[in-house]
């Protein structure tokens, strides 16, 4: 799947996706990772969390414990930053079989809204 969306972001959103990847990837065996929802379509509010999908090579591991650990670091980066990161992990076969996955409406909208990181 690929990602259509191409609004720019601004510097607040830009910079909390930029801290939280840099840690994230300290972590995590990450292949690419995506910001979708209102802040990727221009569309959010001051108090709006910056919705990523973390793509994830490698085998599939346990969602809980990579979406907990990913809520770790997010909460780190929001202090830093006042913007809160809602991560959703996701592992390669996932995104590239999207009606295999426990919610594919969900993969559809970040394949439309997202923004490539």
């Amino acid at each position: 799947m690929q990602t259509q969306a191409m609004h720019p972001l601004d510097m607040a959103t830009a910079a909390t996706v930029k801290a939280f990847m840099e840690r994230v990837t300290a972590v995590f065996s990450v292949r690419s990772a995506i910001l979708f929802g209102s802040r990727a379509r221009g569309e959010f509010k001051p108090d709006s969390d910056a919705d990523v999908a973390v793509l994830l090579s490698g085998q599939h591991g346990k969602f809980m414990d990579a979406k907990m650990a990913m809520s770790d670091i997010a909460f780190d980066v929001m202090l830093d930053t006042g913007i809160r990161v809602e991560a959703i992990p996701l592992w390669e076969d996932e995104w590239a079989n999207p009606d295999a996955y426990r919610n594919p409406f969900l993969l559809r909208n970040i394949e439309r809204d997202g923004i490539i990181l």
